[in-house]
Parts: C-alpha cells; structure tokens; sequence
C-alpha cells in the first residue's frame, strides 16, 4: 500500500468517524430529556380552572352524592383549599378545593343501590364511573371513583371518590387546580 492510499483509507475512515459521532450527537441531542423537579410540579396552564367554578363543581357533587345516602350527615364536612398541585408555568402557585366526610348510621337505601345511584349521577355530569367492591377494606364497601379507583386524580387534580357500607358511607372530593388567592389570609405575606 502506498502512503497516499494508506492517507486516503485514513481519511475516509476519519470522515465515516465524524459523520458517526455527529449522528449519534443529533440522535442524543433529539432523545427526551428528563424533566426537572419544577416541570414535574408544574400544572399546565390549559388546565387553570376558575376558583368558584372549581369549588362549587365539587361542592354540587357532594351535595347531590351525599344527600343520596340521608337527609342530614351529622358532622360538618372538612373542606378547603389545600396544596399539592404544583405551580404553572409563569410561577403562579395553584390549589384544589377538597371536600372530606363520613357518614355512620342508617342509609335512605342499600349501599348497593346508593352507589349505583352515585354512579350514575357523576356519569351524567361527565364523570364516567361505575360501582366496583372493595373487601380489603373494613367493613366492605361499595366504591364509585373517579377516575378510576386507586389509579389518583386526573392530570388537573379533580378526583372524586365515594364509599358506602353498612350504616357507613363517604365522601372525598378534589377540585381542579385553581390559581391561589393572592389576598388569602393564610398566606404567610398576607400576615
């Protein structure tokens, strides 16, 4: 071999080696890349809902839910604007309005039949669900969840879930993620 084609072998191999190495850098470059701790938490801004909007949705749905169950729940159902939605994109931090009850005595009908009615409420509004068991539970109880149950809440926070069994029944709603109130009182600038 002489030196020119030794010289020529050796750049076609560099060239074949460059254009190997940019490729793979473009391949590498176009692969997702993990997101950070704040686009994890970030909620997108498609799904900024409207305060009174979101907490009266949730609250329509307990109303209706747990009137099915009796006339009158004895305790004061816990409910708030609580965390846990992350924050959007321009940094705004946003809440979800949350909705807690149990109910212990007599049902106006089976637990069977509540649910189901429960079921078809929140279908009718646009939530999909049905009645499923749940025997891991004490006592047993019949779930009607949305979205489905144990799969959480969906992408904007909303998730409602309903249980009832004998002489028992519950409720725990969130509503979709809202921007906080920037005059809430609880807020530590606002003190």
């Amino acid at each position: 071999m002489t030196p020119a084609t030794a010289n020529g072998h050796r750049m076609v191999l560099r060239v074949a080696g460059l254009a190997a190495l940019l490729a793979m850098g473009a391949l590498v470059g176009c692969a997702p890349q993990p997101m950070t701790a704040k686009e994890i938490q970030q909620v997108e801004d498609q799904d900024r809902a409207d305060r009174a909007a979101a907490q009266e949705e949730v609250q329509r749905l307990y109303d209706e839910a747990t009137a099915l169950v009796a006339d009158t729940w004895p305790n004061a159902p816990e409910m708030g604007w609580g965390y846990g939605c992350g924050d959007y994109a321009d940094g705004t931090e946003s809440e979800s309005w949350d909705i807690f009850n149990q109910y212990k005595g007599p049902t106006k009908f089976s637990a069977e039949e509540t649910a189901e009615r429960v079921a078809k409420l929140w279908t009718d509004y646009g939530f999909p669900t049905k009645v499923v068991e749940d025997n891991r539970i004490y006592p047993p109880r019949k779930v009607v969840s949305y979205p489905p149950y144990l799969t959480g809440v969906r992408e904007d926070g909303f998730g409602l879930l309903f249980t009832i069994g004998e002489n028992y029944a519950d409720f725990d709603g969130n509503s979709r993620c809202a921007p906080i109130d920037p005059d809430d009182p609880v807020l530590p600038k606002n003190w």
